[in-house]
């Protein structure tokens, strides 16, 4: 079932009060944020600088206009279309901001719609679908201990798809590969790949910017 992003995080923050349940950890002084909503979604390039020397992608922001109450979603994309989409291997890092929000990749997006996969810097991981506005849970929140916990600590994220099969393959740092299938449509076979951060509500703009590094393989 579809579920609007609104209605996503404020049921998890809602959670994160009450009570802790398995398989989407989070804190009852501290709610996990997933995505912002509405119009707190935006595709913003200028934010995501490419060194053309390293091929690195560097997110920094600490403007308090990307603050809120649920927060705020930030993304781009590259402009090369693979299709069909066969592999992403990307190097990233997180340098400063909420050690809970997430931030990682975007792969298959075409026509407004695209799958992705999020990290935070407490070992856990997030896989969804985001739509126009709407955001797809299709792996909520979850810890894997292939992940390397913390800032300034380098992870390789590596997302393969079986084109016969429809699965998709994700690891982390060369471990155990887990697997998921995106059997609603819109189906994402192919598309551009890019970057998105999350700025939590208790990023603490504009004493500590949100940063983030990105490189592909």
């Amino acid at each position: 079932m579809r579920k609007s992003i609104f209605t996503v995080c404020v049921w998890s923050l809602f959670a994160g009060i009450v009570f802790m349940f398995s398989g989407c950890p989070v804190s009852p002084v501290k709610p996990e944020p997933v995505l912002p909503d509405g119009e707190s979604i935006e595709m913003n390039s200028s934010l995501f600088v490419t060194d053309s020397g390293s091929g690195t992608v560097s997110f920094s922001t600490n403007d308090n206009a990307y603050t809120g109450e649920y927060g705020y979603t930030l993304w781009t994309e590259e402009p090369e279309v693979f299709t069909p989409f066969v592999r992403l291997n990307v190097t990233l890092s997180k340098l400063s901001g909420d050690d809970t929000a997430g931030y990682g990749v975007v792969f298959c997006s075409h026509d407004g719609t695209m799958l992705l996969v999020l990290i935070n810097t407490k070992k856990e991981y997030l896989i969804g679908e985001l739509t126009g506005n709407v955001f797809n849970e299709l792996q909520s929140w979850k810890e894997s201990s292939d992940l390397f916990g913390g800032y300034n600590q380098t992870n390789i994220l590596d997302i393969t798809l079986d084109s016969g099969t429809g699965v998709f393959s994700l690891s982390f740092n060369g471990g155990t590969s887990v697997t998921f299938r995106d059997d609603e449509e819109p189906y994402h076979t192919g598309g551009k790949n890019g970057y998105l951060v999350v700025v939590s509500p208790r990023d603490d703009f504009p004493d500590v910017p949100v940063s983030v590094t990105f490189k592909e393989n």
